[in-house]
């Protein structure tokens, strides 16, 4: 028997799990069917692979010689699958990962565009926290992923707009403003309470860093993970949150929710996306990041008008 490129995929799959049943589900294949090839593997290489007796399974010190190996032979057959689509350009399965505070702003705008000028990809979309994406990015599982946050240098980043922030708050709060040209001083936000996203949302760091001066203690209890769940807070009285641009439309539709322009220098993120180099050389790539900054760019003109 033969070492297969099966072998090796679920063997890697179970060092980074852990777990029989976790790699089985990562792989797609029920476990049975994973524990017999990670069987098959130690059988022809004739040494044990895994350590059975600790929980989490860990590679054993000759499985992780063999993980090393398993790796460069798996990136080399994805180097292979990428030179052919270097050859095609865009089309086929394109997996893009987005966090959670860009994704239901800038793709429903963003599909029509693709569809028809790029009709032969097949996007499928991805949404998690920017640390889960550079992760799934760098182990193939994702072909770009669209953050706010700067990349790693060994991966290729293309800028694609910025997205300003506005202040969320109770409309009957906002008439009780004091305000110059109509502007918010960040100074002032020490008299209300902030809301967060949970911890591991990059929008919550960028925050708290702007607001570094607030003196109420934030919100952090209820723990929200969607935008949309703070601006509902804001829009009750609870306390007021930053937004950004590309969320105004929707927020401003919220009852009792006002949204204003923070006076100079606005704050803002800047949207980027970003791949591996190789993916960065596919032809009609700036087709598809074309797309998502023309996007961006009219969502945010349209806040900056309001």
């Amino acid at each position: 028997m033969e070492i297969t490129v099966r072998h090796l995929t679920y063997f890697r799959a179970l060092c980074e799990c852990g777990h029989f049943a976790h790699a089985a589900e990562t792989c797609a294949v029920s476990q049975p069917a994973l524990s017999v090839k990670i069987q098959e593997l130690e059988d022809i290489l004739s040494a044990p692979l895994i350590d059975r007796s600790a929980r989490p399974y860990r590679p054993t010190p000759f499985g992780r010689d063999v993980l090393r190996q398993a790796e460069k032979v798996l990136a080399g057959i994805d180097g292979l699958y990428d030179l052919a689509r270097m050859e095609r350009g865009l089309e086929g399965p394109f997996t893009l990962g987005v966090i959670p505070t860009v994704a239901p702003y800038i793709l429903p705008p963003a599909l029509g565009r693709l569809q028809s000028d790029l009709p032969a990809l097949d996007l499928q979309v991805r949404e998690a926290t920017t640390e889960i994406l550079l992760s799934e990015l760098r182990d193939g599982q994702l072909d770009a992923i669209i953050i706010a946050t700067d990349s790693e240098d060994d991966l290729s980043e293309t800028p694609l707009f910025d997205d300003r922030f506005l202040l969320a708050i109770n409309s009957a709060e906002a008439d009780r403003l004091s305000l110059h040209d109509g502007q918010f001083e960040l100074t002032d936000m020490t008299r209300f309470r902030l809301l967060l996203l949970s911890e591991g949302h990059c929008l919550r760091d960028q925050v708290q860093s702007i607001c570094r001066f607030t003196s109420r203690e934030t919100l952090n209890q209820i723990g929200a993970s969607s935008l949309q769940t703070l601006i509902g807070l804001s829009a009750g009285g609870y306390g007021v949150t930053l937004v950004p641009e590309i969320a105004a439309p929707e927020a401003a539709a919220t009852r009792n929710l006002t949204l204003l322009h923070l006076a100079p220098p606005e704050p803002a993120r800047i949207l980027r996306f970003v791949t591996k180099s190789h993916t960065a050389q596919l032809p009609n790539l700036d087709t598809l990041t074309g797309i998502f900054r023309e996007v961006g760019q009219t969502l945010t003109k349209a806040a900056s008008k309001s």
